[in-house]
């Protein structure tokens, strides 16, 4: 059961499930049909230990067809990273091109923008993470030689903690228009530890800056998670802190931002996929009920 001042390693609690993100992605990387590309995501799992997450055992699951609730989930995981990654990577190359040469990727877990992203020159990408992530993430990078167009900085911080005085020790500028990312992270903090994230970034984020996050909606159904993460062996109602009670969305609009937002279900027809794969993943095919894919957004806002 979740803390509010617990810790964590890459392969347990919250840790975890910063490897079925990077699964996720692996796997929609060795995709025919790949939205996305992070040459890294597989080797991130390898170095974990985690065999059961291999990539390549989960599919020839998937070939041997003999286990319609795994492949429902792994059809899940693959196709939510896939839309997911995708509209992040393009908010966050759009917000450098437009000038913020400052990138915070906050709970940056397993995430590999700093070297997948075609960085404009003079950017500086700074990692909030806990200790054990950042080394073993650090690991695995320079084992590999990773090269990135950017400045990489690493910040070792519990967000729970005072993390901007740690940021700004590593040397981010709060005058500089920046943008922020916080991809799978506020339903892991309570209401009160995510208005205070939000207030704290605003503090720190002029004119100019953006803020990309995504965020279950409050008609978020956490049973249907639960029962795909459950055959990764991960528990979401025993991690999650806050799913649908705080508003973020509403919370920026009155604090300072415009926001715009879409469902990941919508993001990944855009792209050009159905997203009947949620209902499918779900098992359930009653409209009104709604999915995962209806339930969650991805919310990209700008600094007034």
């Amino acid at each position: 059961m979740r803390t509010n001042d617990d810790q964590w390693s890459i392969t347990d609690s919250v840790g975890r499930t910063a490897l079925l993100v990077a699964l996720g992605r692996a796997l929609e990387t060795r995709s025919d049909t790949a939205l996305i590309s992070d040459p890294y995501a597989a080797q991130f799992v390898a170095d974990s230990g985690e065999t059961d997450l291999a990539p390549e055992r989960i599919e020839a699951l998937l070939d041997a067809d003999d286990d319609p609730d795994l492949t429902r989930a792994i059809d899940l995981l693959r196709n939510m990273m896939a839309a997911r990654t995708q509209r992040i990577d393009a908010a966050l190359t759009a917000a450098n091109d437009n000038g913020c040469l400052q990138v915070v990727i906050l709970a940056s877990g397993l995430d590999a923008r700093a070297y997948r992203l075609p960085w404009a020159p003079g950017t500086t990408v700074f990692e909030v993470d806990q200790p054990a992530v950042l080394e073993f993430k650090n690991q695995t990078l320079d084992r590999l030689d990773a090269t990135t167009a950017a400045t990489r900085i690493t910040v070792a911080c519990d967000l729970r903690e005072d993390w901007l005085s740690a940021l700004t020790g590593a040397g981010f500028r709060s005058e500089r228009p920046t943008v922020w990312l916080c991809e799978g992270l506020l339903p892991y903090l309570t209401s009160a530890d995510q208005e205070r994230l939000l207030t704290t970034i605003g503090t720190a984020a002029p004119a100019g800056s953006a803020l990309v996050f995504d965020v279950p909606r409050a008609s978020f159904d956490l049973s249907q998670m639960d029962f795909q993460a459950q055959a990764f062996g991960v528990e979401i109602d025993e991690l999650m802190l806050d799913v649908g009670e705080f508003a973020a969305q509403d919370w920026l609009e009155g604090n300072g931002w415009t926001t715009g937002s879409d469902s990941i279900g919508a993001l990944l027809t855009s792209y050009g996929r159905s997203s009947e794969v949620f209902t499918e993943a779900t098992g359930d095919t009653d409209a009104a009920a709604g999915t995962v894919g209806d339930s969650i957004d991805l919310v990209v806002a700008q600094r007034r």
